[in-house]
């Protein structure tokens, strides 16, 4: 019982992937900052790229 005791312990204490766990909840959060941003301003975004092809059509030969 001693020896689960002590595993328990040092489990508990171990912080090694503490960073890692940081990194990806900082990149989940960026994720899904550039997901919201995608699809609130994806129409906009197709519009003006629309509007810049067409006057691109204009001016070429």
């Amino acid at each position: 019982m001693s020896d689960l005791t002590t595993l328990l312990s040092r489990l508990h204490h171990d912080e090694r992937g503490q960073g890692m766990t940081e990194y990806v909840i900082i990149l989940v959060a960026i994720a899904v900052v550039c997901i919201a941003i995608a699809v609130q301003f994806g129409g906009k975004i197709k519009a003006l790229f629309e509007a810049a092809d067409n006057q691109i059509d204009l001016v070429e030969p």
